[in-house]
């Protein structure tokens, strides 16, 4: 018994000490010579679903507002214009995969040459039940790749998962939401056109989206529209996990994830992940939900790094790619 008692405590002061140290590296951070650091910090941890109290103990609401304001992508009334698209000839199957790197990530880009193998996928009926991880929705379409979809509604950051934010339209089917709300989405036309633009449910079924979801764009914001990259304050977003959809003019779709909160890859801003999908050519290109929500699947198995030690977070839906 003095054994077991002794172990507790030296495990109790090895944590007491940890998070001693831990509390002290946020105040030096926070409170420190270099203000750009404590910025880069606050917008990184405001982004996560558990940690974003934190900023709230060393600044002001209206401080944190403006290191937001001050470090984003610009916003957009603009919708795509898909006659900047041609979608006729894709005829090839290819997938291809590539992984990347930047100064302070590490991820991987998958490019999809035909853009009708793309559909939106959900994880079972919306009955307010929990989701699921992007690999539990692709076996249950048989898919053979995909990445987190539409945005959720996460109360507490318990990551449930399981209730969209805004409306979901799959394979043409109407799923969930309200037709007459106007949200920030994402959908791909009938003639296989990624569509990025503020409208309502009944505009995307008038427009003929056949696969839509929505997101949060203070957390998912378009990063290229129509051939032009969008505008960005400063370091344009904290770094996080990243995950980001878009195509190029010849229809190739385009995956992006970043690894982040580890080690070896901290994360990537906004900024980084504008300059990938420009590298890779895309004329529209628009974030997702990011942090834990990031998931690359691929063959069975996912090509990016979960940070969370309980793995990917669930999620209502993904954007699959048909066998």
């Amino acid at each position: 018994m003095k054994h077991v008692l002794r172990i507790l405590a030296v495990i109790g002061t090895f944590l007491g000490t940890f998070i001693l140290a831990v509390c002290i590296a946020v105040v030096i951070i926070m409170k420190g010579p270099s203000h750009s650091a404590a910025e880069l910090f606050t917008l990184s941890l405001k982004e996560t679903s558990a940690l974003k109290w934190i900023p709230d103990i060393f600044f002001s609401d209206e401080e944190i507002q403006q290191i937001i304001d001050n470090n984003s992508v610009k916003g957009t009334d603009e919708t795509t214009n898909t006659d900047l698209i041609n979608t006729t000839d894709t005829a090839s199957q290819d997938i291809e995969i590539y992984e990347i790197s930047g100064p302070t990530y590490i991820g991987d880009v998958m490019l999809i040459k035909d853009p009708s193998r793309l559909f939106v996928g959900n994880k079972g009926p919306y009955d307010g039940s929990g989701g699921t991880t992007v690999d539990v929705i692709a076996a249950r379409y048989d898919a053979v790749a995909g990445i987190n979809g539409g945005g959720f509604y996460d109360a507490g950051g318990m990551g449930n998962g399981g209730v969209p934010d805004g409306f979901v339209i799959s394979e043409g089917e109407y799923c969930y939401g309200d037709r007459y709300t106007p949200y920030a989405a994402i959908g791909f036309t009938l003639d296989n056109k990624m569509v990025i633009g503020t409208f309502t449910g009944q505009d995307a079924v008038d427009m003929g989206l056949r696969d839509c979801v929505c997101v949060q764009t203070v957390y998912a914001p378009v990063l290229i529209l129509n051939g032009e990259e969008q505008e960005v304050a400063g370091v344009g977003g904290g770094l996080n996990p990243r995950t980001a959809i878009g195509q190029t003019a010849d229809g190739t779709i385009i995956f992006v994830t970043t690894d982040g909160r580890q080690a070896n890859s901290i994360g990537a801003t906004f900024s980084d992940m504008i300059k990938i999908m420009s590298d890779y050519g895309a004329v529209n290109a628009a974030s997702l939900d990011g942090g834990s929500s990031t998931q690359m699947y691929y063959e069975g198995k996912f090509l990016n790094t979960p940070y969370a030690l309980s793995g990917p977070r669930d999620v209502p839906n993904a954007f699959l790619i048909r066998r």
